[in-house]
């Protein structure tokens, strides 16, 4: 058995959603053929550079906000959301219930939250087939009466 306490902080979601647009972020991983089906493993460093490198996390707040991410449910979330799609996308196929540990501190650019995320494939993204119009269908752009 293991216990653990939490500190948990909530805040406005629409600063954090604006700092994580304007994100930076870079991702690796790949699928791995397992005993269970296909698996996704990967690493997504998402990284809100401070305000003298073009960013909008204060400089001088880099520790405190970074300690604010790690406890605020939402910003986490927001992280984690940015890894799921940077999986999907790699995978090239829809993925499950994904597992994600994060890591959050300050370094020299601004505040970078690393995402590693495990999620199981399942099929591959089939293209879709060209829409063809019905013959009473008017065509797009067209105005109709």
């Amino acid at each position: 058995m293991e216990r653990r306490t939490l500190e948990l902080y909530r805040s406005n979601d629409y600063r954090w959603r604006e700092l994580f647009e304007c994100a930076d972020v870079m991702s690796e991983g790949a699928t791995r053929a397992e005993p269970d089906g296909a698996t996704y493993y990967g690493s997504t460093s998402v990284l809100l550079p401070f305000a003298s490198r073009g960013g909008g996390v204060p400089d001088e707040l880099g520790a405190q906000i970074a300690e604010l991410i790690a406890c605020d449910p939402h910003a986490r979330l927001r992280a984690v959301r940015i890894a799921c799609l940077e999986a999907q996308v790699r995978s090239n196929a829809r993925i499950g219930r994904v597992r994600a540990e994060l890591c959050v501190r300050a370094d020299a650019h601004g505040v970078r939250v690393d995402v590693d995320v495990e999620a199981r494939v399942f099929a591959e993204l089939a293209p879709r087939p060209p829409r063809r119009a019905e013959p009473n269908e008017p065509k797009r752009g067209a105005r109709g009466a």
